[in-house]
């Protein structure tokens, strides 16, 4: 642990850069090696910090408004609500996979194959939506 008590995961997320682009030249040699159950975690440390309620259940989590459990490709999201202020591209970007917005906009099912500012920030929308709601 650092000396102001955060640990490591802290520090990575408060220093990613933005790279989304380097995807345009695919692998590159890395990993290509999805891990679910850690995008699980940055996703459910992310909703607690907007102030959702989470509840941890096999798997996977509940929250007011969605779902999301671990599967072979990454951490399935389901979210519902009213006049959810995306478009199918949206879940179509970098690190986004089986994507779709259903009709009316009341719902969205996404697998997250990464953990970046890209999904940080389509989740954190539909946190502030969520808010705006309530």
């Amino acid at each position: 642990m650092s000396e102001n008590g955060r640990g490591l995961d802290h520090l990575m997320e408060q220093n990613d850069t933005e790279l989304d682009f380097l995807s345009a030249y695919g692998d590159a040699g890395g990993s290509s090696t999805v891990n679910g159950a850690s995008i699980l975690e940055a996703l459910t440390r992310f909703l607690r910090a907007g102030g959702c309620t989470v509840v941890e259940v096999e798997a996977g989590i509940d929250f007011d408004w969605g779902t999301a459990r671990v599967d072979d490709e990454g951490c399935r999201v389901h979210m519902r609500g009213e006049h959810l202020p995306l478009v199918a591209s949206d879940v179509m970007a970098t690190g986004f996979t089986h994507g779709a917005v259903h009709r009316g906009r009341r719902e969205v099912e996404v697998t997250l194959t990464a953990w970046g500012a890209t999904q940080r920030r389509f989740i954190e929308r539909l946190v502030e939506h969520k808010q705006h709601q309530a």
